[in-house]
């Protein structure tokens, strides 16, 4: 069978996390002045390498100890 040239296999999407990023979630996860669930949500996403943490990460480096919601975007 002859195979189609226009056709292309589908990319991996990379979940790698930049390693600035990595150091300030290990940071605020063993911040104790961030609330605990907070931090577990952190360490959650370092495992998963989740798209979102820089969000997470952003929003406590401002002031904001707890993160109720997450703006998927």
């Amino acid at each position: 069978m002859e195979k189609h040239g226009s056709a292309s296999p589908r990319k991996q999407e990379s979940r790698t996390l930049d390693v600035n990023l990595k150091r300030r979630a290990r940071n605020l996860a063993t911040d104790s002045r961030v609330d605990p669930r907070t931090r577990s949500l952190i360490l959650y996403g370092l495992d998963l390498k989740d798209p979102y943490l820089e969000q997470i990460v952003t929003r406590v480096e401002s002031g904001e100890t707890t993160i109720d919601h997450i703006r998927l975007e």
